[in-house]
């Protein structure tokens, strides 16, 4: 892989203060050979997954009826069913039947060399299909038919799916391979500490966590952040129908990874430290930092497509120092391979300290929409946490500076989604957890 390099500005005031510098790696020449792919899909099975879906005028004509009331199951919102005769529900599709039908798909365009599991969790977890080669297609169809006749409980206990896809990946070599699991589920997870706790350990074992939530009521902050503590994907469903779409997707990226669980190692010169760093592409989020020494960081941007460069902008304090040129850090890349890890060229990134002004006051435009980007994103995602804690007039007011910046980028359709919002608050409306979702997920597609 190949690392390009773009500083906020080449020059810094030779001064007793500390400055802040943007730095935009960009990654290309990713590697196109093709990786055999572990695939564990985790599959929610509470209650909601089963109820049977009827569009608004076969709902409103059964409402009118009087044979559906409003409760509450596995934290959802639903119509229930009363027992009486409603031939609308007999051959209506369920969650279930979508879900089934995505993973049949996925398993028939398996090659022989991939691997595939399918866990189901609720209040427990079950393994359905234990971890099985590819060249066992014909078997695997037939045995995802068990996913609709479990009884796992009535909670939304996701922690015990991914616990039971970790053990599963632990009893197999990580190297030269595409570990991915895909957890979906239309339930709020109970366990959220439990799940960031798998998250860390995937990680460390090269393991990628993609999420895919469905409808409105499930935690979006958690299904984010399990996908980008672990470098996988994240994605809204807001209709059942669009599932195998949605599996589909996450299958094909999966199957054009060139490398796997990569990094960006950063060496720092004395004085210099990172602020923080996100990634830009192909998805707005931030790029973890593990310490790998005392100077050193790794920066974890998860399994990268062939074929697809990918950006990061990392923001570096840059210490106080005299006129002259000086080193702010070594970067490298590296990557999972079947022998180990794969490291690239380094690339050192240098700095000029000076006393003539008028060098320093340039900023190189594209590291300063990058770093627009990431302030506008950072200030939804405050403002959405706000609004959890209830703290309307706070959230309100992020709401609105993220959306200034929204409309400085030219992102006007998605500056207006977060005015329209800011301006319902004000005016006391609730806001659903469609609009929530909404915001969440369009601020990841910023670019």
């Amino acid at each position: 892989m190949r690392l390009q390099t773009v500083l906020g500005t080449p020059y810094l005031p030779a001064s007793q203060s500390v400055r802040l510098v943007g730095l935009l790696v960009t990654i290309s020449d990713i590697p196109t050979f093709s990786l055999p792919l572990r695939l564990l899909v985790v599959v929610d099975k509470s209650e909601s997954m089963m109820l049977p879906m009827v569009t608004q005028e076969q709902l409103e004509a059964l409402k009118r009826r009087g044979v559906l009331r409003q409760t509450v199951r596995d934290g959802v919102t639903v119509w229930e069913y009363s027992g009486a005769y409603a031939p609308e529900l007999e051959n209506a599709p369920r969650g279930v039947d979508f879900v089934k039908d995505a993973l049949r798909q996925v398993v028939e365009r398996l090659t022989d060399s991939d691997e595939f599991a399918l866990i189901a969790f609720a209040s427990r977890s079950q393994t359905v299909i234990t971890l099985s080669s590819g060249n066992k297609r014909r078997e695997i169809i037939r045995q995802l038919s068990n996913l609709e006749t479990l009884e796992l409980g009535t909670e939304t206990r996701m922690s015990l799916g991914l616990k039971e896809a970790i053990a599963q990946i632990q009893m197999m070599p990580t190297d030269g391979i595409v570990n991915r699991i895909v957890v979906l589920t239309d339930g709020f997870a109970q366990d959220e500490s439990d799940c960031h706790m798998v998250a860390s350990q995937a990680s460390s074992l090269g393991v990628s966590i993609s999420t895919i939530g469905l409808g409105a009521q499930f935690n979006d902050e958690l299904m984010t952040s399990l996908a980008d503590r672990t470098g996988g994907n994240a994605e809204w469903v807001p209709d059942p129908t669009q599932i195998p779409q949605a599996m589909a997707r996450e299958f094909e990226q999966a199957r054009k990874v060139g490398a796997p669980q990569a990094q960006i190692l950063i060496q720092l010169s004395q004085g210099v430290e990172v602020r923080r760093a996100y990634k830009i592409q192909p998805v707005l989020a931030p790029a973890p930092a593990q310490v790998v020494s005392e100077r050193t960081v790794a920066l974890q941007l998860g399994d990268l497509v062939s074929g697809q460069n990918a950006q990061v902008l990392v923001e570096l304090l840059a210490p106080p120092r005299p006129e002259g040129t000086f080193r702010l850090a070594r970067l490298n890349s590296q990557w999972r391979t079947k022998a180990g890890w794969q490291q690239g060229s380094p690339v050192d990134i240098v700095v000029t300290y000076t006393s003539e002004l008028s060098k320093t006051t340039f900023v190189d435009p594209q590291v300063a929409r990058a770093m627009e980007m990431v302030t506008a994103s950072e200030l939804q995602t405050r403002a959405l946490r706000d609004l959890q804690a209830g703290q309307v007039g706070s959230a309100t007011k992020k709401l609105e500076a993220a959306a200034t910046r929204l409309l400085n980028l030219g992102e006007r359709e998605k500056a207006q989604e977060t005015i329209k919002l800011a301006q319902n608050l004000k005016q006391g409306e609730q806001v659903s957890p469609e609009q929530t979702k909404r915001l969440r997920y369009q601020t990841r597609r910023l670019q």
